[in-house]
């Protein structure tokens, strides 16, 4: 062979080795993977207000739901993602979100950076709702049965610049949110979370700003979260505006955790809505978690100086069967006062209201 055909021969297998690994590092700099994931989480429960029901129940424990995520990495600490989530009601099949939206839960593109942060828009957990969340904004949590904007109506929002600001100190994160038309509004004008949220010239109703500061290292785990809404109704004259403040902290002792928790809201008028709870933790076995708690409320009926305290007491126990499936049994006691109505059913002014509920949570 000439000595030129052999230079050229090896010239050529380190050109194509070359090329092929080229393609292989730019193959790992742009992998893109999509997951499918869900959770199912039924129960059947007795639930008493001025009457009694027994019904099966989704969702007790933790949203039912399914849901598709995905990642592209694209190199340099950068990634492409995107949410899409929606809540299912395991007991019939139908979406959380009725007419209104199907993917109800989480409807987000972003980039994120390894030393800038991540930056989303769309809909997505508000910074408020997802400090509430540590606590709980099920059926059977306090927040959500008080009618805290936090678990109820601005648990999510539409429309949003959401920011998760590059953690400086270990265990301490932080995120800015603003949404354009955070919902949409009910026929007497006010804000309905049920209703999709759209932009209108002219007006500021429904825009909200949210906010929170968590830390978290070793046994302490605390958080504050804020959330201001500039109008939530586009009928009534002048400013609705609302303000929610919400704060939690918590220490791990070991045979127990302990949590503290304080939320003040208030709305254009006068009146606020004050909780205050804290709830203990004890994991009885590896597979055993039992949690108490107990909180008081002012403020529920929107009226000032009303008696309308509630006081809700909860018990729950969750048993893991597996790391993907676990039982659990729910215990709540709703104490009215003179003036407040709340329950997980139509509870009449003063009247005790309660839920037992017995469920099965699956991961997958």
């Amino acid at each position: 062979m000439h000595p030129q055909s052999g230079a050229a021969a090896r010239f050529a297998n380190t050109l194509v080795l070359a090329i092929a690994s080229t393609l292989c590092a730019m193959s790992a700099h742009a992998q893109s993977t999509v997951t499918l994931y869900g959770r199912a989480d039924l129960s059947v429960e007795s639930v008493k207000g001025t009457d009694t029901l027994t019904r099966v129940s989704s969702g007790n424990l933790t949203g039912s739901r399914l849901g598709l995520r995905g990642v592209e990495e694209m190199g340099d600490g950068l990634k492409a993602k995107f949410n899409l989530e929606s809540g299912v009601r395991f007991d019939t099949g139908a979406n959380n979100g009725a007419a209104a939206r199907f993917w109800d839960r989480q409807a987000w593109l972003g980039v994120a950076s390894d030393t800038l942060g991540e930056l989303r828009l769309g809909r997505t957990d508000s910074s408020l709702g997802a400090i509430v969340d540590r606590i709980g904004t099920q059926n059977y949590d306090d927040m959500t049965l008080v009618g805290s904007r936090g678990a109820n109506n601005y648990r999510r929002m539409d429309n949003t610049v959401t920011y998760d600001i590059p953690s400086v100190v270990p265990g301490l994160s932080a995120q800015l949110q603003y949404s354009t038309a955070a919902f949409g509004f009910d026929t007497a004008g006010q804000v309905a979370s049920a209703t999709t949220g759209n932009e209108t010239a002219g007006t500021s109703a429904g825009r909200a700003f949210s906010g929170y500061v968590a830390y978290a290292s070793g046994p302490l785990n605390a958080a504050v979260a804020y959330l201001k809404s500039t109008d939530e109704n586009n009928v009534t004259a002048g400013s609705q505006g609302a303000n929610a403040t919400f704060a939690l902290a918590g220490w791990d002792f070991g045979p127990a955790k302990v949590t503290a928790y304080y939320n003040n809201e208030s709305g254009a008028g006068p009146a606020r809505l004050v909780t205050a709870g804290a709830r203990v933790g004890v994991p009885v076995s590896p597979a055993l978690m039992l949690t108490g708690g107990i909180s008081r409320t002012k403020g529920t009926t929107a009226v000032l100086n009303d008696d309308d305290k509630v006081l809700i007491y909860t018990l729950k126990a969750e048993y893991a069967l597996s790391k993907r499936t676990s039982v659990y049994g729910w215990l709540v006691g709703i104490d009215n006062g003179t003036a407040a109505n709340k329950g997980l059913v139509t509870t009449t002014a003063g009247t005790m209201g309660r839920g037992i509920a017995l469920g099965m949570k699956h991961l997958f």
